[in-house]
């Protein structure tokens, strides 16, 4: 009995031991600061070096470990949030290469999907703003709450070599993500999502200074690459962008997961114009939508008390869009799209009047002999008037697309000479191609496009250059093309029937705060957009491109200057007294629109702004007068 007693007492005693052991395991784990819990999840930081990115720029590169706890597969990428901040700022995703021959990433292991129980080692790196301050990374639970910080040193940091660059530089067939956008690499999830896409963006519950825009819609075309990692890029700009310069720059990655076969794709960093992007702002599931071959980016935009909402329609460039009905198409896809693809032309640098090339005959092409409704002439100017019609087309004629075959022959002096006319299935219209060309150099020339919009009446719907560059000539004529476009407003201007007119801009979500402004305006050529406040230079409130003055009233002049530090080539200019009130006077650019801007306070509670827009106010030609005759109550 004793012994059998002894023998209990031995036992509890080394339980308790046992439980105090594990218990004092427990303890010592939750105290390692290098190990993070996030439910079915565990995290391990083992280190960090600094690296150059594909650009160059120092990054820093974490490695952890990544351990899965829960009952099924998951991968790092799919299972954590990250951020990483220093001196306040949230850094932005690195690509940095581990292979340059595979473009291979060092965070390939975060796609790697690791069964219960199973843990991989994974990397991931973040462009730092200097290699001094302490970076604070933290962890979340993708789906959850549990989170775990680790702040790191960057001056205890060793550099490291990531991928030799030597071949980017000496072989001509590797080249950075971007550059080989089309070709196949096998793999039908890649092959479906890699290429060029075009469609159409728009914006809605705008607040603040995007208030105006509320409903605005744009054509934009995309290059989407990804590589074999399952991570790379989508590039996106619009009418007012380029691809060198685009509107969006998003870092993403792949899936196989999602409601179809084309998996998902989903937002690692980057950004929206002047806005970050991170993980999961972008998810993007193909088969959610009803259409095949289309994809939905939808997302939000937030800069202090400005935002708004954004969808974005793509779909594979060179895809016909029949199976939609027409009011969804792009606003550029009868007049620009289809021209090039029905010419198997691939997807330009800009859209639209920014082209070079695309939609030109092909060399050595004879024109095809003209009905007596579609005869020309010769086409033949000066090589200054050539390059200097150009400019006048793409930067100073607002309404280019309401003008007419007459209105560009008044403008060269001479008929066009015509090189084809024909009816296009698609568009269910007529169209008439015809040049101008130069005396000095027959390959240097503008091939217009008009397209019949009412019975033989043909509008300018597409131009193109040929032979010379565009940015030159834009930088060669472009103040002597805008002083005589100004001299001959004047003109107009001077003999233009008049008629009065008055609107009341209220502030914004405080209708009881409004501004009542008087002026004249043209009997035609100009119209008041309401949902943009202002008056645009067209007969079409929404006509696509047109200059137009915009109002906006606000409590004090100050909250005009809110965005100023991101205003571009800003510059304060002479005041100018409208309606017997003295406006201050500034010039920038924002958000790919060139402003002159007046504001003033009116009283205690009311300060206006007069904003042209893609516009010029010359002494003399109609924005100037409207201004002259412009009041307040």
């Amino acid at each position: 009995m004793k012994q059998t007693k002894t023998k209990l007492l031995c036992l509890l005693l080394a339980a308790l031991m046992l439980l105090s052991s594990l218990t004092a395991c427990g303890k010592d784990k939750e105290k390692d600061s290098n190990l993070i819990q996030l439910g079915d999840y565990e995290l391990l930081y083992k280190g960090a070096c600094i690296m150059e990115d594909s650009d160059g720029n120092d990054a820093i590169v974490l490695t952890l470990d990544f351990t899965n706890n829960g009952k099924e597969n998951a991968s790092y990428l799919w299972s954590v949030d990250e951020t990483l901040m220093q001196n306040g700022v949230e850094l932005e995703a690195a690509t940095v290469f581990a292979d340059y021959d595979t473009f291979e990433t060092v965070i390939e292991g975060q796609f790697t999907d690791v069964a219960p129980g199973a843990t991989v080692e994974v990397r991931t790196a973040y462009l730092l703003q200097d290699t001094t301050s302490p970076v604070e990374a933290t962890f979340e639970q993708f789906f959850g709450k549990k989170s775990g910080k680790i702040t790191i040193d960057p001056t205890t940091l060793s550099r490291e070599d990531a991928a030799s660059t030597e071949t980017m530089a000496t072989d001509p067939g590797v080249g950075t993500l971007g550059t080989n956008t089309t070709a196949s690499t096998g793999d039908p999830l890649l092959d479906w999502w890699n290429g060029e896409w075009y469609g159409w963006w728009k914006m809605s519950g705008c607040y603040g200074y995007y208030e105006s825009m509320e409903g605005k819609w744009w054509d934009v075309c995309g290059v989407i690459d990804i590589g074999t990692d399952y991570t790379g890029t989508i590039t996106l700009w619009d009418e007012d962008y380029t691809r060198s310069d685009p509107m969006a720059s998003a870092q993403v990655s792949l899936s196989e997961a999602g409601t179809g076969e084309h998996g998902t794709v989903m937002s690692e960093g980057g950004w929206f114009t002047n806005a970050a992007l991170e993980h999961a702002d972008w998810i993007v599931d193909p088969s959610l939508l009803e259409y095949d071959d289309m994809i939905w980016i939808s997302g939000d935009y937030e800069d202090g008390d400005d935002e708004f909402h954004y969808d974005i329609y793509l779909r594979p460039w060179g895809l016909y869009w029949d199976d939609m009905e027409e009011d969804t198409y792009p606003y550029r896809y009868t007049d620009w799209y289809l021209p090039l693809i029905d010419a198997g032309k691939s997807m330009p640098d800009a859209i639209g009047e920014n082209a070079s090339e695309e939609a030109a005959p092909t060399e050595g092409s004879q024109p095809t002999s003209p009905d007596a409704a579609a005869s020309g002439g010769d086409g033949i100017v000066t090589e200054e008037q050539v390059q200097k019609g150009y400019v006048w087309m793409n930067e100073v004629n607002k309404n280019i697309f309401d003008a007419t075959y007459d209105d560009i022959v008044a403008y060269f002096g001479v008929e066009g000479q015509f090189v084809k006319e024909e009816y296009s299935d698609h568009m269910k219209a007529n169209y008439r191609y015809y040049k101008w060309i130069s005396e000095d150099d027959d390959s240097h020339f503008i091939y217009v496009n008009f397209k019949e919009n009412e019975s033989g009446v043909y509008t300018v719907s597409a131009y193109n250059t040929s032979g010379f560059s565009g940015t030159e000539a834009i930088g060669k004529y472009l103040d002597i093309v805008k002083a005589e476009a100004a001299e001959a407003n004047k003109a107009a201007s001077a003999n233009a029937e008049m008629k009065d007119f008055s609107v009341e801009i209220a502030q914004f979500a405080k209708d009881d705060v409004k501004v009542k402004i008087m002026t004249k305006i043209p009997v035609s050529g100009w119209s008041f957009d309401d949902s943009g406040r202002c008056l645009v230079e067209n007969d079409d409130p929404t006509a696509f491109g047109a200059g137009a003055i915009q109002f906006e009233v606000r409590e004090n002049v100050e909250k005009f200057d809110f965005y100023k530090d991101k205003f571009e080539n800003y510059q304060d200019i002479e005041d100018r007294v409208i309606g017997g009130i003295t406006f201050k006077g500034r010039t920038y650019k924002r958000i790919g629109y060139d402003w002159i801007q007046y504001i003033a306070q009116l009283d205690d509670n009311r300060a206006l702004s007069i904003g042209l827009r893609n516009m010029d106010c010359v002494p003399g030609t109609m924005p100037d007068i409207i201004l002259n005759n412009m009041t307040f109550q």
